[in-house]
Protein backbone atom coordinates (compact mmCIF):
# COMPACT_ATOMS: atom_id res chain seq x y z
CA UNK A 1 0.00 0.00 0.00
CA UNK A 2 3.03 1.98 0.82
CA UNK A 3 4.70 1.57 -2.38
CA UNK A 4 1.42 2.49 -4.52
CA UNK A 5 1.23 5.58 -2.43
CA UNK A 6 4.69 6.75 -2.96
CA UNK A 7 3.87 6.08 -6.80
CA UNK A 8 1.04 8.22 -6.88
CA UNK A 9 2.35 10.96 -5.29
CA UNK A 10 5.64 10.92 -7.13
CA UNK A 11 3.44 10.50 -10.44
CA UNK A 12 0.95 13.90 -9.43
CA UNK A 13 4.41 15.58 -8.31
CA UNK A 14 5.63 14.99 -12.25
CA UNK A 15 2.05 15.97 -13.48
CA UNK A 16 2.22 19.09 -11.59
CA UNK A 17 5.54 20.18 -12.88
CA UNK A 18 4.82 19.54 -16.03
CA UNK A 19 1.46 21.41 -15.76
CA UNK A 20 3.23 24.70 -14.51
CA UNK A 21 5.85 24.07 -17.44
CA UNK A 22 2.85 24.05 -20.21
CA UNK A 23 1.18 26.71 -18.23
CA UNK A 24 4.57 29.02 -18.78
CA UNK A 25 5.16 27.94 -22.27
CA UNK A 26 1.48 28.93 -22.88
CA UNK A 27 2.31 32.45 -21.92
CA UNK A 28 5.48 32.83 -23.47
CA UNK A 29 3.77 31.57 -26.49
CA UNK A 30 0.96 34.40 -26.74
CA UNK A 31 3.80 36.47 -26.20
CA UNK A 32 6.15 35.68 -29.16
CA UNK A 33 2.76 35.75 -30.87
CA UNK A 34 1.65 39.31 -30.05
CA UNK A 35 5.50 40.51 -31.01
CA UNK A 36 5.57 38.32 -34.11
CA UNK A 37 1.88 40.22 -35.18
CA UNK A 38 2.85 43.46 -33.97
CA UNK A 39 5.91 43.50 -36.29
CA UNK A 40 4.60 43.98 -39.83
CA UNK A 41 3.98 47.83 -39.52
CA UNK A 42 7.17 48.76 -38.22
CA UNK A 43 8.94 46.18 -40.69
CA UNK A 44 6.77 48.01 -43.62
CA UNK A 45 7.64 51.75 -41.67
CA UNK A 46 11.59 50.92 -41.96
CA UNK A 47 10.98 49.52 -45.72
CA UNK A 48 9.31 52.91 -47.12
CA UNK A 49 11.78 54.99 -45.26
CA UNK A 50 14.61 53.32 -47.26
CA UNK A 51 12.15 53.67 -50.17
CA UNK A 52 12.34 57.67 -48.97
CA UNK A 53 16.63 57.54 -48.69
CA UNK A 54 16.53 56.59 -52.21
CA UNK A 55 14.23 58.71 -53.67
CA UNK A 56 17.01 61.27 -52.11
CA UNK A 57 19.51 60.16 -53.45
CA UNK A 58 22.01 62.64 -55.88
CA UNK A 59 19.72 65.53 -54.70
CA UNK A 60 21.98 67.48 -52.20
CA UNK A 61 25.15 68.88 -53.22
CA UNK A 62 26.01 69.24 -50.33
CA UNK A 63 26.68 65.47 -49.92
CA UNK A 64 27.09 64.40 -53.04
CA UNK A 65 30.27 62.54 -53.01
CA UNK A 66 29.81 61.14 -49.26
CA UNK A 67 28.25 57.45 -49.28
CA UNK A 68 24.45 56.89 -48.54
CA UNK A 69 23.69 60.52 -49.31
CA UNK A 70 20.13 59.71 -50.01
CA UNK A 71 19.50 58.35 -46.65
CA UNK A 72 21.48 61.61 -45.16
CA UNK A 73 19.29 63.75 -46.89
CA UNK A 74 16.57 62.52 -45.96
CA UNK A 75 16.89 62.08 -42.31
CA UNK A 76 17.99 65.66 -42.06
CA UNK A 77 14.62 66.71 -43.91
CA UNK A 78 12.07 64.35 -42.42
CA UNK A 79 14.31 62.26 -40.28
CA UNK A 80 12.74 63.33 -37.13
CA UNK A 81 9.42 62.95 -38.00
CA UNK A 82 9.81 59.62 -39.50
CA UNK A 83 11.59 58.34 -36.24
CA UNK A 84 9.03 59.63 -33.79
CA UNK A 85 6.10 57.88 -36.11
CA UNK A 86 8.56 54.79 -36.02
CA UNK A 87 9.10 55.27 -32.32
CA UNK A 88 5.04 55.44 -31.66
CA UNK A 89 4.98 52.37 -33.19
CA UNK A 90 7.75 50.03 -31.54
CA UNK A 91 6.36 51.38 -28.55
CA UNK A 92 4.01 47.92 -28.24
CA UNK A 93 6.89 46.13 -29.16
CA UNK A 94 8.91 47.29 -26.15
CA UNK A 95 5.98 46.33 -24.14
CA UNK A 96 6.07 42.54 -25.70
CA UNK A 97 9.59 42.25 -25.69
CA UNK A 98 10.09 43.24 -22.28
CA UNK A 99 7.38 40.79 -20.95
CA UNK A 100 9.83 37.96 -23.46
CA UNK A 101 12.98 38.84 -22.08
CA UNK A 102 11.72 38.56 -18.36
CA UNK A 103 9.56 35.12 -19.27
CA UNK A 104 12.41 33.70 -20.83
CA UNK A 105 15.13 34.32 -18.09
CA UNK A 106 11.75 32.68 -15.97
CA UNK A 107 11.63 29.64 -17.63
CA UNK A 108 15.55 28.42 -17.31
CA UNK A 109 13.95 27.85 -14.14
CA UNK A 110 11.66 24.92 -15.13
CA UNK A 111 14.43 23.04 -16.31
CA UNK A 112 11.90 22.12 -19.54
CA UNK A 113 14.00 19.90 -22.01
CA UNK A 114 14.88 21.10 -24.97
CA UNK A 115 14.53 24.89 -23.65
CA UNK A 116 17.54 25.93 -25.79
CA UNK A 117 15.82 25.94 -28.77
CA UNK A 118 13.09 28.34 -27.19
CA UNK A 119 16.02 30.78 -26.03
CA UNK A 120 17.44 30.55 -29.08
CA UNK A 121 14.28 31.98 -30.86
CA UNK A 122 13.44 34.33 -28.38
CA UNK A 123 17.50 35.63 -28.92
CA UNK A 124 17.00 36.27 -32.42
CA UNK A 125 13.47 37.89 -31.84
CA UNK A 126 15.28 40.15 -29.66
CA UNK A 127 18.19 40.77 -31.74
CA UNK A 128 15.53 41.58 -35.15
CA UNK A 129 13.53 44.04 -31.90
CA UNK A 130 17.16 45.85 -31.76
CA UNK A 131 17.84 46.43 -34.97
CA UNK A 132 13.93 47.87 -35.29
CA UNK A 133 14.77 50.24 -32.33
CA UNK A 134 18.27 50.83 -33.86
CA UNK A 135 16.75 52.03 -37.02
CA UNK A 136 14.16 54.22 -34.96
CA UNK A 137 16.45 56.05 -33.24
CA UNK A 138 19.18 57.08 -35.75
CA UNK A 139 16.94 58.67 -38.27
CA UNK A 140 15.89 60.63 -35.62
CA UNK A 141 19.57 61.79 -35.26
CA UNK A 142 19.61 64.98 -38.16
CA UNK A 143 22.60 66.99 -36.99
CA UNK A 144 25.26 64.01 -37.27
CA UNK A 145 28.94 64.47 -38.59
CA UNK A 146 28.05 62.19 -41.65
CA UNK A 147 31.76 61.88 -42.65
CA UNK A 148 32.86 60.26 -39.20
CA UNK A 149 33.57 56.96 -40.26
CA UNK A 150 31.73 55.17 -37.03
CA UNK A 151 28.71 57.42 -38.46
CA UNK A 152 29.09 56.23 -41.83
CA UNK A 153 29.74 52.66 -40.38
CA UNK A 154 26.09 52.72 -38.96
CA UNK A 155 24.47 54.23 -41.17
CA UNK A 156 25.55 51.98 -43.76
CA UNK A 157 24.44 49.08 -41.18
CA UNK A 158 20.96 51.15 -40.96
CA UNK A 159 21.09 51.38 -45.28
CA UNK A 160 21.72 47.76 -45.82
CA UNK A 161 18.98 46.64 -43.17
CA UNK A 162 17.01 44.18 -45.19
CA UNK A 163 13.10 44.36 -44.74
CA UNK A 164 12.31 41.37 -46.07
CA UNK A 165 14.93 39.47 -44.24
CA UNK A 166 13.74 40.54 -40.58
CA UNK A 167 10.33 39.21 -41.96
CA UNK A 168 11.52 36.03 -42.81
CA UNK A 169 13.64 35.50 -39.42
CA UNK A 170 10.88 36.62 -37.41
CA UNK A 171 8.88 34.05 -39.38
CA UNK A 172 11.22 31.48 -38.71
CA UNK A 173 11.74 31.95 -35.30
CA UNK A 174 8.23 31.44 -35.07
CA UNK A 175 8.11 28.34 -36.27
CA UNK A 176 11.25 27.35 -34.49
CA UNK A 177 9.67 28.35 -31.10
CA UNK A 178 6.41 26.25 -32.07
CA UNK A 179 8.54 23.16 -33.15
CA UNK A 180 9.68 23.40 -28.87
CA UNK A 181 6.34 23.76 -27.99
CA UNK A 182 4.70 20.71 -29.59
CA UNK A 183 7.70 19.33 -28.18
CA UNK A 184 6.31 19.74 -24.72
CA UNK A 185 2.58 19.05 -25.54
CA UNK A 186 3.38 16.01 -26.57
CA UNK A 187 4.53 14.70 -23.46
CA UNK A 188 1.21 15.56 -21.98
Amino acid sequence: MALIATLALNQWKKQIKLQKQVDFVDQLTDEIHKFILASPPVVSAIKFTKIGFESYTDIDRKYKGIKNNGAISFIEQHGKEESVKLIGQIEGLRKTISKIRSLSSKGQMYNIKNYDNAKSAIKIIDHVYGQMEAFSYFIGNTNLNWEHPDVQNTLNKIVQMDEELISQNLAQQNIDYLKFAQSLYKRI
